[in-house]
């Protein structure tokens, strides 16, 4: 466990272990399972979240991506950008509940396992795309923050 913390520190990348994203130094496939992601997306839709919050998140992380990918920016300057993504997300959930608590632990934990260029671009956002493919089946569309 971290110090001062309850979570546990995340596993290096490349290596095995609940907290890391690959096994056997390829993405576990539960992170874009069907099996794992639907009911995510389901669970989070029924907390409030809608589209158009997830696609706020997606959008940001998907211009980090372009931006390294086109050369125009290095990982050192991007990966502030990453660590500020759960602040953006405490700053949501906390503001009228714009986003719920579910899909801000969702952001917090990927964050958190992100360590790399490689980590972001090609597991963490392949993660957020599978999320982002399920909730189009349950989150709505316009909606804004829960609904009492």
């Amino acid at each position: 466990m971290s110090e001062g913390t309850d979570k546990p520190k995340p596993a290096p990348p490349g290596q095995q272990g609940e907290d890391s994203y690959f096994e056997k130094g390829a993405l576990k496939s539960k992170y874009v399972s069907r099996g794992t992601m639907e009911p995510m997306a389901q669970g989070m839709a029924s907390d409030g979240l809608n589209m158009t919050q997830l696609n706020r998140f997606f959008r940001h992380c998907r211009q980090i991506q372009f931006r390294l990918k086109r050369g125009e920016s290095t990982w050192d300057q991007e990966s502030p950008e990453v660590e500020l993504l759960s602040a953006h997300a405490a700053d949501a959930a906390g503001k009228e509940q714009k986003i719920p608590e579910s899909f801000r632990r969702f952001i917090d934990g990927n964050v958190s396992r992100v360590r790399t260029e490689a980590d972001f671009v090609e597991v963490f956002m392949k993660h957020f795309e599978a999320l982002m493919g399920f909730a189009s089946l349950y989150a709505k569309k316009g909606q804004r923050g829960r609904t009492q």
